[in-house]
């Protein structure tokens, strides 16, 4: 943990500013509805110039648009914590542009999911500024979602509390490997992280825990990432594995039916515990499967760069994450 930056915590009163550093907003509804919730509780939401703007079908603001409101907001005193509005496919457009020096200079939250996993782990590599893996504004209020309510609670206690401790759980996880650990959390999204892989952007592997999600992706796609992350020597480099909830996996069959081939002349699609069960085969650190963060679910909110614990009892029994370190 040395050298790490600890942004301050939030308060009642204070600022937040709100980004949209790669998609363009799909429902403005939405956007107001979750910086109301950000009002409820004591926080003052403030939109970038940009932050509505539609350049196209899946760009927000123009990259200098998108660069210029992600520079202001740092280096705004008045804005205690960024916030951006949804996720899409270019945040990586801005990494060979940012001024570190800006983000250095003026530490504050920043926090996102999904392809802002891209800008969680860059700006923590690049600066040891901790970063948050959490909610965003267009989907902060989904009444159709349950847990909504955990998803604040969790967003709340790390964010304005600083709670440390045992993370409470949604749902139930499950111990894939047994064994526990200790390390600094880094991770996200699956398929946006290995975008990361051999750039200068990425974090320093060593002595971490990983978590990851994933959603819409096929089966042998989830499979492929893995064995990205083992054949980069990632897995040699970890302490331990946090698995968040992988959702709408197609499987095998879906996929041959799609096209009408026989099911029947390939058998049976493996399952994701399989599937990494065998990338990890010969790794002894222990895997939390089934862990509350991901798209379209209750998520916890995690700190990229702070320090976090597993607790994994034997195989298929309820593990745990805790947070070791205040923020």
């Amino acid at each position: 943990m040395k050298g790490v930056v600890r942004p301050q915590k939030l308060r009642p009163g204070d600022k937040v500013g709100i980004i949209s550093p790669s998609s363009p907003v799909s429902s403005n509804r939405r956007i107001k509805r979750g910086m109301n919730i950000l009002r409820s509780l004591g926080l003052d939401p403030v939109l970038s110039k940009s932050a509505l703007t539609i350049s196209s079908p899946h760009e927000a603001g123009s990259l200098k648009e998108r660069l210029s409101d992600l520079h202001e907001m740092f280096l705004d005193k008045s804005i205690k914590a960024i916030f951006c509005t949804t996720g899409g496919y270019i945040s990586l457009q801005l990494l060979e542009f940012i001024n570190w020096n800006i983000i250095r200079e003026n530490p504050k939250i920043f926090i996102g999911y999904s392809d802002i996993t891209m800008l969680l782990n860059a700006i923590y590599s690049k600066t040891n500024l901790i970063t948050f893996h959490g909610p965003m504004i267009e989907w902060l209020d989904r009444p159709e979602m349950r847990g909504g309510r955990y998803t604040i609670r969790g967003f709340k206690n790390i964010l304005m509390k600083g709670t440390i401790g045992k993370l409470q759980s949604f749902t139930e996880w499950k111990t894939l490997k047994p064994g526990r650990a200790v390390g600094s959390l880094v991770g996200g999204n699956f398929n946006t992280l290995t975008g990361l892989f051999g750039t200068p952007y990425a974090p320093n592997w060593n002595g971490k825990i990983l978590f990851i999600e994933e959603v819409d992706e096929t089966i042998e796609g989830f499979d492929n990432y893995l064995w990205r992350l083992r054949i980069s020597r990632i897995f040699e480099k970890i302490q331990g594995l946090v698995i968040g909830k992988i959702t709408n996996i197609q499987s095998i069959d879906d996929e041959y039916d799609g096209v009408n081939r026989k099911r029947e002349k390939f058998g049976v699609s493996p399952t994701t515990e399989e599937i990494i069960l065998r990338a990890t085969d010969k790794f002894n650190f222990p895997i939390l499967y089934g862990v509350d963060f991901g798209h379209d679910v209750a998520s916890l909110t995690l700190p990229i760069g702070g320090k976090a614990r597993m607790d994994c009892p034997s195989k298929e029994k309820i593990g745990s994450l805790s947070i070791v370190k205040n923020y």
